[in-house]
This record gives C-alpha cells, sequence and structure tokens, in this order.
C-alpha cells in the first residue's frame, strides 16, 4: 500500500493542528519591539547627553539575574539593584570620542522607568515597547565640541542580528544612524550638519589609530561619518542583512526552490517579491498594523506548510499563488525589522524603498546559490530522497520557531 496518501493525512492533520493552536493564541499576542535598541547622543555648547534605551528582555542578556526574586516581573527595586551592573557593561561596550580623544560615556543618570508601566513589568511584556528603559549620561564640555564619535561592542551579547537605532541631534537638527555588527561606530561632525559651524576639516578616517586611551575603555576606529555616509544606504545595508541574517525566511526560501523548477521559479520569486514590497511599505507606513508576536509566528506556520506540502505533492504549478500568499506575511516580517518612527522624515519613503532593493539583492543572491543545488537534485537518481530529507529538516526548524514564537520560549534566538 501506498504511503503518498498516509503522509497527506498525516501532514494536512498535523497543519491543521498548528492552525487551531496558532489562532487560538494569535488574540492574546502582544505587539512586540523587534531585537532593537536605540541610542540618542544630544550636543550642546557646554554639555554631551547620551541616551541608551533596551527593553527588559535584551537588559536580561547584561544582567541574567535581572528578575531577582523570579516571581514573572521586573520590579524597580530589582531594576535599581541591576542598574551598576548595566551602567557598566555600557561604559566598557560603548565607547564615545570627544574631538578624537576618548572620554567615556560620563556620569550616570537613573534609569528611566517606562511611562504608564506597572510596578512590577510583567515577564510577557517584557519584549514591548512598554519595557523600554532608558539610560542617561551626561557630561560637561569646556569648549563647543567639534566632533564626536560613538562605537558600540555590544553585538557579541545581544546577538548578531541586534541592531541600534541611533539619532545625533544638534542645534534642532537631528541625523539617524543604524549601527549593526558590520557598522558599529559613527563620528558626527558639526561642520557638515550645521553650515555656520566652523570647518574641521576632520574625517573619521584621519583619526591614527595608535592614538591611545583611558584603561577601561572600549576600542574604536570609528570609519563613517555624516561627511560621507546617508541614512538611505545604511538602509540597503540593512535590507541585505536581513535577508542573509534572516534565518527562517533563508529557509522558506530553501523549501521553494529545493523543489522547483527554473521557469515556475521565475514565477515564484516574482509573485514573493511583489507580495512583500506591497506589505512592507503598508505597515511601515502605518497603513495596516499587526502584533510582531503573530507575524512571527505565522512566518513560521509559512514555513511548515511549504516543507510538509514538498512531501506529498509531485506538481507545484500553484506555488506561484501560494507564494504570493505567504509573501503577504514575510512582508510584515521585514518591516518589523525598522521602526518608522526612528526613520528620517525627508528621506522615509526612499529609506524604505532602498531597504526593500536590499532585501531583494539579499533574495537574488540567496536565490543564486542555492538554484545549482535544485537543478543537481532534480537530476540526481537519489534526489527525491534527498529533497524529502531537506523538506523535513526545514519543517522541523519551522515548528520550533512556530512553538518558541507562540509561547515565548526562547529557544530560537535567531
Amino acid at each position: 500500500m501506498s504511503i503518498g496518501p498516509r503522509v497527506e493525512r498525516s501532514s494536512r492533520a498535523l497543519l491543521h493542528a498548528i492552525a487551531l493552536i496558532f489562532f487560538a493564541l494569535a488574540t492574546n499576542a502582544l505587539a512586540h519591539t523587534t531585537d532593537t535598541s536605540y541610542a540618542r547622543v544630544r550636543i550642546f555648547s557646554d554639555r554631551l547627553e547620551v541616551r541608551l534605551t533596551c527593553d527588559i528582555f535584551t537588559l536580561q542578556r547584561i544582567v541574567p539575574g535581572l528578575d531577582a526574586n523570579r516571581d514573572g516581573g521586573l520590579s524597580r527595586e530589582e531594576l535599581q539593584r541591576a542598574t551598576p551592573a548595566i551602567q557598566k557593561f555600557f561604559r566598557e561596550r560603548v565607547a564615545i570620542e570627544v574631538d578624537l580623544a576618548a572620554t567615556g560615556l560620563g556620569a550616570a543618570k537613573d534609569p528611566f522607568w517606562p511611562l504608564d508601566a506597572p510596578d512590577p513589568i510583567p515577564a510577557a511584556a517584557w519584549h514591548t515597547n512598554e519595557a523600554l528603559v532608558s539610560f542617561g549620561f551626561d557630561q560637561p564640555l569646556a569648549a563647543p565640541l567639534k566632533t564626536v564619535a560613538i562605537s558600540f561592542d555590544i553585538f557579541r551579547t545581544f546577538g548578531e542580528r541586534h541592531s541600534v537605532l541611533g539619532v545625533f541631534e544638534y542645534r534642532g537638527q537631528t541625523t539617524e544612524v543604524i549601527f549593526t555588527i558590520i557598522d558599529p561606530d559613527f563620528l558626527f561632525d558639526v561642520a557638515f550638519a550645521d553650515p555656520n559651524a566652523p570647518a574641521t576639516a576632520t574625517k573619521t578616517q584621519s583619526r591614527p589609530a595608535e592614538k591611545s586611551k583611558p584603561a577601561g575603555t572600549a576600542q574604536t576606529a570609528p570609519h563613517r561619518s555624516n561627511a560621507d555616509s546617508s541614512p538611505v544606504w545604511d538602509h540597503f545595508k540593512m535590507g541585505v542583512g536581513h535577508i542573509l541574517t534572516g534565518y527562517d525566511h533563508l529557509c522558506f526560501l530553501l523549501a521553494l526552490l529545493v523543489v522547483s523548477r527554473l521557469r515556475p521559479l521565475v514565477a515564484i520569486v516574482t509573485s514573493f517579491t511583489i507580495a512583500h514590497s506591497i506589505t512592507l511599505l503598508l505597515a511601515a507606513f502605518g497603513v495596516v498594523t499587526l502584533p510582531t508576536r503573530f507575524i512571527e509566528s505565522s512566518i513560521a506556520v509559512t514555513i511548515i506548510y511549504v516543507a510538509v506540502e514538498n512531501l506529498w505533492r509531485r506538481e507545484f504549478s500553484h506555488r506561484w499563488m501560494l507564494t504570493f500568499f505567504f509573501g503577504l506575511i514575510h512582508g510584515f516580517g521585514f518591516a518589523n525589522t525598522l521602526d518608522p518612527q526612528k526613520l528620517p522624515v525627508d528621506a522615509k519613503a526612499k529609506c524604505l524603498v532602498v531597504f526593500n532593493l536590499g532585501v531583494e539583492a539579499g533574495q537574488l543572491a540567496v536565490v543564486l546559490a542555492l538554484l545549482p543545488l535544485s537543478l543537481a537534485l532534480a537530476k540526481w537518481k537519489h534526489g527525491p530522497r534527498a529533497k524529502i530529507a531537506i523538506s523535513v529538516v526545514v519543517a522541523l526548524l519551522g515548528l520550533a520557531w512556530f512553538l518558541d514564537r507562540v509561547f515565548a520560549l526562547g529557544w530560537m534566538p535567531f
């Protein structure tokens, strides 16, 4: 007796069970933030203010025992006890240079408890906008500064996909910057921010690499500045990085490519591109807003469905339609990488379009890299078995992501 029908019935039963669990819990899904922190640098004539903001979920990576009494909530008292360790972490991992001389962050302020947040803040809200805690640092200036550089050495602790959305404020003007593991530093030159400021002729690359630093200050080598960098280019690189390090999106593409032939593949990739471009723009401009937990769990379901469908189907002419629908879901996932409120107001549309172009460039690179594998499997005598094995592994990964995201288990930090 053929096992095909049994596999199909079992696979569909699994998908139905997942769908029931998912939609039962979706109504309780919270609007989670992405894996992002924030930095604000305010420049005055007599002082420099730095404010670093993380959600409690991220702060746990600095102080694993943040919830000291393990009651499933973070109180003001627990935060106060952990504050010295958090401030020490920032002093060691966030470097500041004023006029190319290392200065450190400056004097620390008390942490800023989220507005209208309960005391304690329940664990279910630790990865939401309602759990953003700010840590301020001030340092006086003997004279108006010419340049200020900031460098982040936090990504080994916070994760490779973590990003810091930064903003420099100077004389009513703002300059937005994205910090990632690839671009962890930035130099702000007031001469390029204010046409009336005295020319400095300094560039980020001009600082001698061997310049000495005080003990305990993180070593930095800024290579970007507002003189030669733009938020638009940053968003292109962020788009490329998001797809190349988005292992769930990569698994989804793998499940599609492993059973696709060349001509249907063009339709699949095109429909996926159009679909996720639509929802990326709709979500980023606030036209449609869905809870992040719901979206991320839905992405896991798309991975499971496509991978499991590979086990029983032999013909995939419908895939472009299915991929269009699933692409709409993945587009919301791409949009979750960006915080529209942090985008440059005068270039928001351009940044979003360029971010999407970065996603497409990364996606095209992935397709071109996987296409030879797909063609080779189609000709190999053991290709069908290999496709089944690959699909099973992808389905299991999708199931792990689904359970992790629905129940917030913390299994899959990538």
